[in-house]
């Protein structure tokens, strides 16, 4: 039979866009719905597992086998017919969709359906083309994209084709600089979603004022079966105390600035431990960091882990020091699981669930030694931890799917009645 629902990722490496994938689909699933998951980039070893009963469509080899073909030629004669024949239109194609940029915002599906279509292929690639070639040949009725860039090849793919399209975008567009010419084109393209949503109050806010969307919706991320605590979580603040952070180690997440803040901090190594679960490019630079500040004995890299309870109900504190966010996962878990949680006031994401003093601590960003201090202050006062804790576990309650099932139904168009087959 075939498919209710195609989810699109670019990849299945680390990523909370990806780990709210997987939640939907095994959701979905147990309730008797038919899912594909649909991988784009190759070269991104998997770290998450597809649920079971979930169907995956990589199309990595493909996108691989049609970029050597792009690039990779014997002479440089075939380059040169290669340069002509391909990447001249697609700088042309490049070039017209700016140009009539204006006038083509306005234009809706089917209106100029084949003239877009014809100039966005030179601006999509591999990807975009194949990922139609596979929604061409199967007709999924709904298709869930994740992520900006993954949001707009689905836009491509699917401009003249009558499939309810859904896309969240997952990081405030203010923050997030697209490369050319993705950033002139995300406001077109998005014209083609059927529902486009946000994981934060904040990014629907730029959607609408910064790309005049103002359809967009909010669609939460929702929490991992068992994370939350049934009752008062006990405070884990025995020395040494875990001060826990769950990120991809790259600039974004602010680690050095954590790594400097953990230095500021009394000398007691055996009062606390800064344990560090997740990977990244920036993981080498951050351990240097960590021996270079004398660090080494009570930092500890523990790389990604796919099950991150064990580590939650170690810790005494969960510490988010972002440059910016969307709604990250680790945050929701660990508040959910009754954490104490410091983050920084660089996007309002966060700032939803954490209120100052009530359900977390808030922090300026970039700021080590405010950091540090809020670090220090709750290591010095376990009662002030499980308060916030039992704060932020209270807060966490409309996170579960049955609070956010509803805008998950409006956003795939999933009738709220049984689902048309069994598992």
């Amino acid at each position: 039979m075939a498919d209710d629902l195609w989810i699109v990722l670019p990849h299945l490496g680390p990523g909370g866009a990806q780990k709210v994938a997987m939640l939907a689909a095994a959701h979905f699933t147990e309730l008797g719905y038919r899912i594909t998951v649909v991988s784009l980039l190759p070269d991104k070893a998997p770290v998450h597992v597809v649920p079971p009963g979930v169907r995956l469509i990589d199309l990595g080899d493909a996108v691989t086998a049609a970029r050597r073909g792009d690039w990779w030629n014997r002479s440089l004669q075939a380059r040169g017919r290669r340069f002509l024949g391909l990447w001249l239109p697609r700088l042309a194609s490049w070039f017209l969709l700016l140009t009539l940029w204006p006038w083509l915002r306005h234009w809706r599906p089917p209106t100029g359906a084949a003239l877009l279509r014809w100039l966005m292929r030179g601006v999509g690639g591999p990807q975009a083309a194949l990922l139609r070639e596979r929604v061409l040949a199967e007709r999924p009725p709904r298709l869930l994209a994740l992520l900006t860039k993954t949001n707009l090849l689905a836009c491509q793919a699917c401009w003249d084709l009558p499939i309810h399209l859904a896309v969240s975008e997952r990081n405030d567009p203010r923050l997030q600089t697209l490369g050319f010419p993705w950033q002139r084109l995300r406001r077109l393209l998005y014209t083609r979603a059927d529902a486009l949503t946000a994981n934060t109050r904040g990014v629907l806010e730029t959607l609408g004022t910064d790309l005049g969307l103002t359809h967009a919706r909010l669609l939460p991320n929702p929490l991992p079966p068992g994370i939350a605590w049934a009752g008062e979580r006990p405070p884990q603040l025995q020395s040494p105390v875990i001060c826990l952070t769950v990120a991809r180690l790259v600039r974004q997440k602010g680690l050095d600035v954590l790594l400097a803040a953990m230095a500021l901090l009394p000398r007691r190594p055996t009062e606390w431990r800064l344990v560090i679960v997740g990977d990244g490019p920036e993981r080498q630079a951050l351990e240097e960091q960590s021996r270079a500040l004398g660090l080494a004995g009570s930092v500890r890299f523990d790389g990604f882990q796919s099950h991150v309870l064990p580590y939650l109900e170690q810790a005494g504190l969960f510490v988010l020091p972002s440059r910016f966010e969307g709604m990250p996962n680790a945050l929701l878990e660990a508040m959910a699981a009754g954490l104490a949680v410091i983050v920084t006031d660089a996007s309002p994401g966060p700032l939803e669930l954490v209120e100052h003093d009530h359900t977390g601590l808030v922090v300026p960003v970039e700021n080590p030694s405010a950091l540090a201090e809020a670090i220090g202050s709750l290591l010095q006062d376990p009662r002030r931890c499980v308060r916030l804790g039992a704060a932020a576990r209270h807060r966490l309650a409309s996170q579960e799917w049955k609070e956010i099932e509803p805008m998950w139904r409006w956003a795939l168009n999933l009738p709220a009645a049984s689902p048309p087959h069994d598992g």
